[in-house]
């Protein structure tokens, strides 16, 4: 054991801890510090144990005793209910001698965590297109704004640093910092002195969120109301490291509000590392909280920001979209806001959702959600509730929302001549291979959906291979005027819009024609759906004269050379333009080739 570590553990068995035999502290083959399995005594010592009193925990409390009578009222004000524990945990670093230097000594620096926030501009780069690499520069603001909030608010009468001045003049500069100037204010030579510092507060905001534990936990010991989201550092046991697998109990005494970690079944072999359990989180909270992603992480997610016009909010939720919670955001490191548990502060219920809805999936599960918001965003004005095509079309979206964003992870080339020991570069690279696999996977699940969908509802669907097939009239007409001799040629030449177009004036005009039904294949709704938007649609002039090139291009010459069917009924460019407007109300486009299918009304 190191001498710093002893120090610790020494400390701690002063304030009252106690640590089984069986149990040992010191630096690892991978670099950091864990606790690991000692048997070195022959003697079965049962489970590997640690209890550390409560006397020992650094908590909001503590902190709000030691700046004095000015903190209580800036806990209650600030919008992160660990903000003046953060600034607590700033001066007890710099400081020579205090109660919990031992702690204090031990704990790495903001770099050696390895979060993103301290990366250089090189490997962040790597991370451009990503949520996370997206959401590094807000995350950063947002922590800063915080850190500004609560050093305005430490009184004149408070001693702070010399350079306390020429800190707050980073606040008006940092939004013309370069990735690489970021680096290297926040991560290099920093003075842990100047403890009312963004680079230190960045540094107690990362100590918290990777090693604190939930202060509710003590709720039962402490005078007042504790918050949902405050944090508490438990020395020795937050030298634990993080195994998903492990199996561990927590356990608050009721009488003196000591906690105790016990490492249940470890392998019991001399020097085996006895992890703690953070909990399911995936590989994104990982790398931006504790600074490594884990292989093959089956907690890990990914994240689909979509933008949603706020009115329309509402209108979502009555339908039954559940708006995502920032309990639902896995990742929002830093974000925790001081709210009332009943919300009566928020003047605006929807206002978190500004930027817009954050929704997670992984590699087995899609939030419904997140599929039913997309459908209704593809209502048209005659559908009143979920139709058939509007599930299809919203399915057919979302899947290309997630195609989108693989294209970007895929086009991420990771440097291949860099030290085989970047540890940065390791992380990225598992970060990306996870996201792009629980991408893939998304995809292949919404194609499975659609792929029922299809063959459910196979008497509603119409393509235009079908068209083709049944129409045998439009079908010649297509040879006769246009030289198609093939559903194949008309799909090479890139004529299936125009053939649409056609098709569906031919419906309109359905009953013009003398036919009976073996010779014609032309669907009454859609002759009733292209009546009804003429009834309702007023043509301006501007939409005559986008069409009025194409209608010139094709009518008069399919009229003249196909009279029976193209000189039958209306044949104008207010019917071309109002079949386009049909076209639109009544298809959805499915996969990559962006084959348009009409879906007929549900019964």
């Amino acid at each position: 054991m190191s001498e710093e570590i002893n120090k610790l553990v020494t400390w701690a068995k002063l304030k009252g801890a106690v640590i089984s035999n069986n149990v040992g502290f010191g630096y690892l083959e991978a670099g950091y510090i864990g606790a690991v399995y000692n048997d070195s005594d022959g003697i079965d010592n049962g489970t590997p144990t640690m209890k550390i009193p409560f006397e020992a925990l650094i908590t909001i409390d503590k902190a709000i005793e030691y700046f004095g009578d000015w903190a209580r009222p800036v806990h209650s004000k600030t919008s992160n209910v660990n903000a003046i524990l953060k600034l607590y945990l700033s001066k007890l670093r710099s400081e020579p001698q205090n109660e919990f230097k031992a702690f204090v000594d031990l704990l790495p620096k903001s770099e050696q965590i390895g979060t993103p926030y301290c990366w250089d501009g090189e490997h962040k780069a790597l991370l451009k297109g990503t949520n996370l690499g997206n959401s590094l520069k807000d995350n950063i603001t947002v922590l800063i704004e915080e850190w500004w909030q609560v050093i305005n608010m430490i009184p004149e009468s408070v001693a702070k640093p010399e350079e306390h001045f020429i800190n707050m003049k980073f606040y008006y500069e940092y939004k013309f910092y370069t990735d690489d100037d970021i680096y290297k204010y926040f991560a290099v030579d920093v003075d842990t002195k100047n403890w009312t510092s963004f680079p230190n507060y960045l540094w107690a905001s990362l100590i918290l969120k990777s090693r604190s534990f939930p202060y509710y936990l003590f709720a039962k010991h402490v005078s007042r109301k504790v918050a949902p989201d405050e944090a508490v550092l438990i020395p020795v046991i937050d030298l634990t490291n993080h195994n998903p697998k492990a199996k561990v109990t927590w356990l608050v005494d009721e009488t003196d509000g000591s906690f105790t970690l016990q490492c249940e079944n470890p392998e019991r072999v001399q020097g085996c590392e006895l992890y703690n359990n953070y909990g399911m989180k995936g590989n994104e909270e990982l790398l931006l909280a504790y600074g490594f992603c884990l292989e093959d992480n089956t907690a890990d997610s990914a994240a689909l920001k979509i933008k949603v016009p706020m009115e329309l909010l509402s209108e979502l939720e009555l339908q039954g979209v559940k708006l995502p919670t920032m309990n639902d955001y896995t990742t929002a490191v830093h974000r925790s806001e001081n709210v009332e548990d009943n919300d009566e502060k928020a003047v605006n219920k929807y206002s978190q959702y500004q930027d817009g809805l954050l929704f997670f999936i992984t590699k087995t599960h899609i939030p419904d959600s997140l599929i039913l918001l997309f459908q209704l965003l593809m209502k048209n004005k005659y559908e009143t509730k979920l139709s058939l095509r509007m599930r299809l079309s919203g399915l057919n979206q979302l899947r290309q929302a997630i195609e989108s964003k693989l294209v970007i992870l895929e086009n991420v080339a990771l440097p291949t001549d860099k030290n085989k020991n970047d540890i940065q570069l390791k992380n990225i690279g598992i970060y990306l291979k996870s996201q792009k696999s629980i991408m893939s996977s998304a995809i292949k699940n919404i194609k499975r959906q659609e792929k029922t969908l299809l063959a459910e509802h196979k008497s509603q669907l119409i393509s235009l291979k079908s068209v083709w097939k049944k129409d045998l009239p439009f079908q010649r007409s297509l040879l006769l005027a246009l030289g198609v001799t093939s559903f194949e040629q008309m799909v090479e030449a890139q004529f299936q819009d125009q053939c649409w177009l056609l098709w569906l004036i031919r419906c309109y005009n359905r009953k013009e024609y003398d036919l009976t039904e073996d010779e014609v294949f032309l669907p009454e709704w859609i002759h009733d759906y292209f009546v009804r938007v003429v009834s309702e649609t007023t043509i301006q002039p501007s939409e005559v004269i986008q069409y009025k090139e194409l209608y010139q291009g094709l009518i008069p010459e399919l009229n003249r050379m196909v009279p029976d069917v193209y000189n039958v009924g209306r044949w104008t460019v207010d019917e071309l333009i109002i079949s386009a407007k049909v076209l639109d109300l009544i298809s959805f486009t499915r996969g990559k080739e962006q084959e348009c299918i009409l879906v007929a009304p549900t019964q």
